[in-house]
């Protein structure tokens, strides 16, 4: 979501620069326009241990701090709960404001008694705070007095790829997309793919992306004895093909954002079956005018919205016919300038 919109504002005359974490010369998966000025920190978090976790802070917090002062922006955005605090405390004193965004439930799973206490402490810096939906906005607005903007994630609509769907009696293919980790859902995709396989000998599971999960994903597709039917493709930079060859998009996700690669399927024309799970999906979804949703966490309620799915060649072309409906108002075009609008607001304050 950071490329697309640097993208979109280096293409509108403005200057760009985009600071991660990782280290110089990591690969990108999305790409940025030649014009933007990367600069690449290497200071990851590679070990869990808290010693490491406050010296990797410090050493952000130092080096985003020094190409700051050197870069003399106008305003910063920051992605991630773990940048905002960085971005906020780096740009501390120096007259710049700072826009953060919150981008995945700010209640998950996962997140520690530390970093919701910098969390909370913290976000009272920022100028302005982007949240993804109406449900997270009304959480920001519960706990901080900083002015709250609901901003959607956006697609490329215009480069998005369509095809027809296979025809029957031909292979056909599911795809996911996401991290390999547990909020998404892959252990339970599997479960579901597996209690419904033999009703579909023509079908395949291809999931898409890398994470810490891969090893244990791998052993249970291989206990179920489904290795040539269910594939881990890792990281892929050409997604558009994917999507376009795709006969059915699944999202099992236990928790979520803003979903990229939901949008980023319905954009492509997939018909999609996902769930309804704590997050967007029922709103990108509009309740299920534009996808099937299922319960969340139900291995079994998957794997029936699946079949049904699979078995109607009919339904999969009415949610196909209708995919890119749900995303117009999410084309880069509308977001981004809407983007442009707030850093402007902000600054002008």
């Amino acid at each position: 979501m950071a490329s697309l919109l640097c993208n979109f504002w280096v293409d509108h005359g403005h200057s760009v620069a985009a600071l991660t974490f990782e280290a110089p010369g990591a690969d990108q998966v999305c790409l940025l326009d030649e014009r933007i000025v990367l600069r690449q920190f290497d200071v990851l978090n590679r070990s869990k241990t808290l010693k490491s976790i406050i010296g990797t802070n410090l050493r952000r917090l130092g080096r985003l701090r020094a190409a700051l002062k050197a870069f003399e922006p106008d305003v910063i955005v920051a992605f991630t709960t773990e940048a905002n605090v960085v971005a906020l405390w780096s740009a501390l004193g120096l007259g710049v404001p700072v826009i953060i965004s919150e981008r995945n439930q700010p209640d998950r799973p996962g997140l520690g008694l530390v970093r919701r206490c910098l969390r909370r402490f913290s976000y009272p810096l920022a100028a302005a705070i982007v949240v993804q939906t109406q449900a997270i906005a009304g959480w920001a607005k519960e706990r901080f007095r900083v002015p709250v903007e609901v901003l959607p994630n956006p697609v490329r609509l215009q480069d998005a790829c369509t095809q027809p769907l296979s025809e029957e009696n031909t292979p056909k293919r599911v795809i996911a997309v996401g991290r390999l980790v547990w909020q998404k859902g892959f252990d339970l995709l599997i479960r579901a793919f597996a209690n419904m396989v033999a009703r579909h000998p023509d079908w395949s599971l291809a999931i898409y992306g890398e994470g810490d999960e891969r090893f244990a994903l791998e052993a249970q597709i291989a206990a179920h004895g489904l290795s040539e039917r269910i594939s881990l493709k890792g990281v892929c930079k050409e997604m558009d093909g994917v999507y376009a060859g795709a006969d059915l998009f699944v999202l099992p996700s236990r928790f979520e954002g803003y979903p990229n690669a939901l949008i980023e399927a319905l954009a492509a024309g997939c018909p999609v079956v996902t769930t309804d799970c704590p997050g967007a999906t029922a709103e990108i979804l509009v309740r299920g005018r534009y996808g099937l949703l299922v319960p969340p966490e139900s291995a079994d309620a998957l794997a029936s919205g699946l079949d049904r799915m699979m078995s109607d060649a009919s339904l999969r072309a009415h949610y196909a016919a209708r995919a890119r409906e749900a995303v117009l108002e999410l084309d880069v075009a509308i977001v981004g300038r809407r983007w442009l609008d707030l850093l402007t607001s902000v600054t002008e304050a």
